[in-house]
């Protein structure tokens, strides 16, 4: 296993005040203790240096991590430092104690916490122990009539125009319909939801609607509890108070419905581009679970983790001091060709195997059952009520890119 470990306290002070952000060399010494301090030995150390805009990721995931992997194992990038090789990216995975997301996702200043995700151990596994029961696979199994129900009626409606722009009338409203069921929120609130979402994203002062409409939810179920996901959890064993409440319905929000949207457009891009897999999932609807699994190693919508370094940490040759912001390139080593799996191709073996596209460590995500319940759910009923369908030859998929979210702009499909 693979494990970082801190340098000396003579390599700190060298290697910390020597780090460039641009693609330059930079020496780093190695004290001698018979030397005076200023008689430094030095070696030669490359930081590759590259900017969004020149990565094709837009157009072409594969080739933009490819990309980043070529570069180097720690390359910078708008202001931060991303690690692309496995070994480096699952260990920092493993270390929160050394790269920190309460850091690098918790707001300075904030009322609100960002709960669980900006919290790390030993408040982390607080946090996730008091939530992980309900994200279960045992406890969805209860919620499946509910996804069920809307996938059914939503994809109806949609079924007999004959086309439609999958993005905007179906993959960013489906997980955000179940949503308001989940919580026990009206339906006819949904689209309201989704623009104050959409404005919080955006960082416009709407978006703080969101916190006060949750602020009454939670108000409301404190007086009146019914049997609404947010209510398990308030009169649960956790006892979280109303703050703490609030920032995991914020979280949910903000970070695990679009996820799930952008997901479902991946699935159905391939899907229009394979028509020979749509048969196969047709006749096999258990090869659907290996087919999810493979949409979200290659295109994770969360294809980054966030964190920033608590302490000097040895990685790729270079020494990151305290305080500096690095990105986990969790996509790129999904690709990353160290074994068979790790392609750019669709693996479609009949195995579920092994990938980082829902994170890793103690982050992990914990929406990933429910991600894929309902993925699974849109993928079999599409099938079933829209069988055949394909794009517009002049169609050009593109994702927005940079985002902290990887998600198609648009997917206009057409159907007899």
């Amino acid at each position: 296993m693979h494990d970082f470990h801190r340098p000396t306290v003579a390599r700190q002070r060298q290697q910390g005040q020597r780090m460039t952000s641009g693609a330059q060399k930079a020496n780093y010494g190695r004290l001698d203790s018979n030397r005076p301090l200023g008689e430094i030995e030095t070696t030669t150390f490359h930081l590759p240096r590259l900017e969004h805009s020149t990565l094709p990721m837009a157009a072409d995931r594969g080739a933009g991590w490819k990309t980043l992997r070529d570069a180097g194992p720690v390359v910078f990038m708008n202001g931060a430092y991303y690690l692309t090789r496995r070994e480096d990216v699952l260990a920092a995975l493993r270390s929160p104690n050394l790269f920190s997301a309460h850091l690098a996702l918790q707001p300075p200043g904030s009322p609100v916490p960002v709960l669980p995700s900006a919290f790390d151990p030993p408040e982390h596994t607080h946090y996730r122990k008091i939530l992980q029961p309900y994200f279960s696979p045992q406890a969805l199994a209860a919620w499946r009539p509910v996804l069920e129900r809307h996938a059914v009626d939503m994809i109806a409606a949609l079924a007999d125009l004959g086309e439609c722009e999958v993005m905007a009338d179906f993959a960013r409203l489906y997980p955000f319909q179940a949503f308001m069921d989940m919580y026990g929120l009206p339906r006819e609130d949904r689209d309201r939801v989704i623009a104050w979402k959409d404005a919080a994203v955006a960082g416009k002062p709407e978006g703080n609607e969101l916190l006060t409409y949750f602020a009454d939810a939670i108000q409301q179920r404190r007086q009146t509890p019914g049997s609404d996901l947010l209510s398990q959890v308030m009169t649960g064993p956790g006892d979280l108070s109303d703050i703490e409440l609030l920032g995991m319905s914020h979280l949910l929000i903000l970070s695990g419905l679009d996820t799930v949207a952008a997901a479902i457009g991946f699935s159905l891009l391939e899907l229009a581009r394979r028509p020979q897999l749509r048969k196969q999932l047709r006749a096999e609807p258990e090869q659907t679970r290996v087919f999810i699994e493979e949409i979200v190693r290659l295109e994770p919508s969360a294809p980054l983790a966030a964190r920033v370094t608590t302490d000097f940490v040895d990685v790729g040759g270079m020494t990151l001091p305290p305080g500096t912001p690095v990105r986990l390139c969790t996509a790129a080593i999904n690709r990353d060709g160290t074994d068979e799996i790790s392609t750019d191709d669709l693996m479609m073996d009949a195995k579920v195997h092994r990938h980082w596209g829902f994170g890793g460590g103690p982050h992990r995500c914990i929406g990933s059952h429910l991600a894929r319940i309902q993925l699974a759910i849109v993928v079999d009923e599409w099938l079933r009520q829209i069988p055949d369908f394909e794009l517009p030859e002049d169609y050009s998929p593109c994702i927005n890119y940079p985002s902290k979210t990887f998600a198609l702009t648009s997917l206009p499909l057409t159907w007899a």
